[in-house]
Formats: structure tokens, C-alpha cells, sequence
């Protein structure tokens, strides 16, 4: 300190250590002399009073700067690599496809768990869920494995392995279920394309909701709603020869379900724990168990 200490006058005071500190490194870049010092719990910076208005001026404009809105995009928190759940997607469509190719357990799994607009509406609910782990063919079961794994890939970084494909899981129910209501009686539907057009609507409303591109222009902001307008229009309504069997309402009311549920999460605080995670997740897998466990006790009701 060059100056009488008496003749220094308080250019800056706060509660807050953190923010006190930041004040100091401020001074100390311009080459300000200055003292720190707290009393009665308060934090105080002193300067010579020859320095205090030009102090006082560049610690308003650094606390201008330091508080105005961020300008472009910021990233969103990320809960995990979202491999783990890509990993056990397929694991999970693959080990059914392959029962249900065997008949294990000598039933038609594809007349016990196919979507059949009909029955679900006669109240057989488990359809919504079985319906999406069935697949006429391989190239089938490739194409929602791959279409299913790139969205959810992104999905599970931003919400976790357990609470993302849970969501896309209860996406692609609620779509099912929808399609059922909306479709007639002899409507019939298999695959996982409903849960993965949900995957695409929920990626597309977490990542507006939770400001990816909040402070940008809202033609940049809509971006991740447009363009997933855009994939749904190029994807799921198929080639439009009439030959490729597309059910694009389902595709459609699992993209706007996958929406709704990403609007929804948006506002809520995700577990962030592995174990938490984990366990979402188990508990996503048993659910679908235990609807095959319903079906098959309703086909055998049935026979």
C-alpha cells in the first residue's frame, strides 16, 4: 500500500467471499492498489481515495458484464454418454425378436402381442407396450435399431441412461395407445418405430426447453423443433409408393407424445446418480417383462 491507509475510502463491499475475490483480481489487473479485509462477516476493498472513483467506475462495469445475459448458444448438462442405453435397446430388441421368431414357449407371440387397434380398445392396454419389441424381419429390426439408437443416444446424454429411454419407452407406449384409439378395429402394427419417433419429439422439445439455444434469435431457437419437423417428414412417412407399409399415424402420435413428455421433463430436476439411473432403467426392462407376462396369460385365456 502506497497510500495512508486513512485516506482510503470502501469502493466495494459484499456477504460474499467469492465474489469479493473477483473484485480484488479485477483492481489487480488495472494495477490499483488496494486492501481486502472482512469485519462483522462483511468483505470489504478499500483503494486510496485518489483511485476510488476510477475503482468504482471499472467495478460497476465489470459487474455489468458479469451479469448481463449470455448472447448465443450454451450448453446443456449432460448425465451420462448415452451408450450404456443404445447398448441395451438393442439387446432388449434383439433378445425379443428372437423369441418371438422361436415361438418360445409354443405361443404366437405375434398374434399375443401385436398393437390390434381392436382389442386395445376392448382394453387390452399391454398390446401398446409388447408391440413395440416385435419386427416382421430383420431389415426391419435393423433400421428402428439404428433410427431408435442415434436419437437415443442424445436423449440419454441430456436426461441419463434410465430416466431418457424410460421416457422414450413411455413415449412410444402412449403413441401405441393413441394409434390404437385413432385407427380402426382391424388395424394391425408391429415395431419399435413408434418409441423411436418419440425418441426424435422428446430430443426436440428437451433440447428447446432447456435453452440449447436460448439466447439467440427465436428463428435460431426454434431450430431443434424444425428440424425435427423436417426428419419426421422425411422418415416417417415413407417412401409414399404405397408398398413400404407405413404406419405414419404412428409415427406421428409417437413423435407428438415424445414431444409432450420432453416439454414435461424440461421443467423437472433429473437424478443424476448412476445408481438412480440404473435403476429407472431395470425398472423400464421389467415393465416390459411383466406386460408379456400379461399377455401371454390373456392369450392363453383366449385359446
Amino acid at each position: 500500500m502506497s497510500a495512508d491507509p486513512s485516506t482510503w475510502a470502501v469502493v466495494y463491499e459484499t456477504a460474499d467471499p467469492s465474489l469479493s475475490a473477483e473484485a480484488a483480481l479485477v483492481l489487480a489487473a488495472l494495477e490499483i492498489d488496494h486492501d481486502l479485509k472482512c469485519l462483522d462477516g462483511r468483505w470489504q476493498l478499500n483503494v486510496a481515495a485518489e483511485n476510488a472513483v476510477r475503482a468504482v467506475e471499472e467495478l460497476a462495469a465489470y459487474e455489468l458484464e458479469r451479469t448481463a445475459p449470455r448472447v448465443g448458444s450454451q450448453p446443456i448438462e449432460e448425465l451420462g454418454t448415452g451408450w450404456r442405453g443404445v447398448i441395451m435397446y438393442g439387446a432388449v430388441l434383439v433378445f425379443f425378436s428372437i423369441l418371438s421368431r422361436q415361438d418360445v414357449f409354443g405361443t404366437d407371440w405375434f398374434g399375443a402381442g401385436r398393437l390390434d387397434a381392436g382389442r386395445v380398445k376392448a382394453g387390452e392396454w399391454w398390446r401398446a407396450v409388447t408391440a413395440l419389441t416385435l419386427h416382421t424381419d430383420f431389415g426391419h429390426l435393423a433400421s428402428n435399431i439404428a433410427f431408435g439408437g442415434f436419437f437415443g443416444l442424445q436423449v440419454g446424454r441430456y436426461l441419463g441412461g434410465g430416466v431418457g429411454w424410460a421416457a422414450i419407452l413411455a413415449g412410444g407406449v402412449i403413441g401405441n395407445l393413441v394409434n390404437g384409439w385413432l385407427q380402426p378395429p382391424s388395424h394391425l402394427a408391429i415395431g419399435a418405430s413408434t418409441s423411436v419417433f418419440a425418441a426424435l419429439g422428446l430430443l426436440s422439445a428437451y433440447t428447446w426447453r432447456r435453452g440449447f439455444l436460448k439466447h439467440t434469435p427465436w428463428k435460431v431457437r426454434i431450430a431443434p423443433v424444425t428440424a425435427a419437423i423436417f426428419l419426421l417428414a422425411f422418415t416417417g412417412t415413407g417412401t409414399g409408393t404405397g408398398s413400404d407399409n407405413v404406419d405414419v399415424i404412428a409415427h406421428l402420435t409417437g413423435f407428438v407424445s415424445g414431444f409432450g413428455l420432453g416439454i414435461w421433463l424440461s421443467t423437472r430436476s433429473l437424478p443424476e446418480g448412476e445408481q438412480a439411473q440404473r435403476l429407472i432403467a431395470i425398472a423400464a426392462v421389467g415393465f416390459i417383462v411383466m406386460t408379456w407376462v400379461v399377455a401371454f396369460n390373456a392369450a392363453a385365456i383366449h385359446r
